[in-house]
């Protein structure tokens, strides 16, 4: 997540978290949007958003949470066919290549 920039301070390049959206990519519709954060930041146990399967026990006292931060935070209905496309957008990405789709932003601009 901290990338490698010639003559550049590693500490001025150091990221707690980063997001972007792939539906802005060729082939991106309907792909959620990714975050990438450490896990120094998810110290809270109450999840941002209750939903289904975000809850481990549930009784008349009180309930408890997963434990998992990625599933806790991810409560309700999964975009399983969403994030596959996603995934596949970023390999499309990768298999151009980024010099690729600079010259050809660089030749519609």
């Amino acid at each position: 997540m901290n990338p490698f920039l010639p003559g550049v301070d590693e500490q001025a390049v150091f990221k707690d978290a980063i997001f972007f959206s792939v539906h802005k990519f060729i082939g991106g519709v309907q792909t959620p949007g990714v975050l990438v954060a450490k896990k120094a930041l998810f110290k809270n146990t109450v999840p941002n958003g209750c939903g289904g399967g975000s809850v481990f026990f549930v009784s008349r006292d009180g309930h408890r949470y997963l434990q998992d931060t990625e599933t806790r935070e991810e409560g309700g209905t999964a975009a399983v066919v969403e994030s596959v496309r996603a995934g596949l957008v970023m390999q499309l990405k990768e298999t151009v290549g980024v010099p690729s789709i600079m010259l050809r932003e660089d030749k519609i601009t």
